[in-house]
């Protein structure tokens, strides 16, 4: 290289001109992007969580609800046939066969009936157990409680950020509030004496007591929280078979 010359004149270029600009990468630009939108989706994910429920389960769970009441029809048909109201059974006997045949035959996360509390806008169809895979598709009953129809108690556990969130307002039922289970075999109308916080081994609430007809809801406590149980009770106070 001569001397006296500049690093841009022994390259071609005039003196004093500007390097031109470099490219950015567009893998890069991509990426950048790509973790922008990620962000605003888990923030928004987040305040719906905080503020409504679980927008991802959600979906799943109101497509899971809408399987499971289309099996309802079917349900009332089999028992109708099984225990047919031509029978010479009383309307209470009849009633109580098909909740015991019900009770006894429907496998987990099936279908049993639907909950509907006008106090907080809830309606869905109840499953049968209370696991994981039971409670991504709605409320669910407790084994080893009775079903409306039965003498005992009935119980119901339900989410209340995921799946739905259909207990998600329990907290807001008062004394006298109603819930009307509708079962295959007939409708039961509970109203609310009693609601109570306690810990999650506590499953008195669920004990079934001679000449009784209740029914116990569920749920964690407080929100976003399993720390406590939030437990509602109530009698029922009447009953029409189908």
């Amino acid at each position: 290289m001569a001397f006296g010359r500049s690093a841009a004149q022994s390259e071609g270029r005039p003196s004093g001109s500007a390097a031109p600009p470099r490219r950015r990468n567009p893998l890069r630009r991509f990426v950048l992007f790509a973790g922008l939108i990620v962000g605003v989706a888990l923030i928004a994910d987040g305040l719906l969580t905080i503020f409504w429920q679980e927008p991802l389960t959600a979906v799943q769970q109101a497509h899971s609800q809408s399987v499971l009441r289309s099996d309802l029809p079917r349900l009332q048909q089999i028992l109708n046939q099984e225990v047919p109201a031509s029978s010479r059974l009383t309307p209470t006997t009849r009633v109580h066969r098909q909740a015991t045949r019900l009770l006894n035959e429907r496998p987990s996360g099936s279908a049993i009936g639907t909950i509907d509390i006008p106090k907080i806008g809830l309606k869905s169809v109840i499953v049968e157990d209370t696991d994981h895979d039971a409670l991504t598709k709605g409320p669910g009953h407790y084994k080893g409680t009775v079903l409306p129809g039965m003498d005992g108690t009935v119980g119901l556990a339900g989410h209340r950020t995921t799946y739905g969130a259909p207990f998600r307002h329990v907290d807001q039922l008062r004394t006298g509030s109603e819930i009307l289970l509708k079962m295959p075999y007939g409708e039961f109308t509970y109203k609310v004496y009693n609601k109570r916080i306690t810990s999650p081994s506590d499953a008195s609430s669920l004990i079934s007591h001679s000449d009784t007809r209740k029914l116990v809801l569920t749920a964690c406590n407080p929100l976003y929280s399993a720390a406590q149980r939030i437990v509602i009770s109530a009698r029922l106070v009447s009953d029409t078979p189908a």
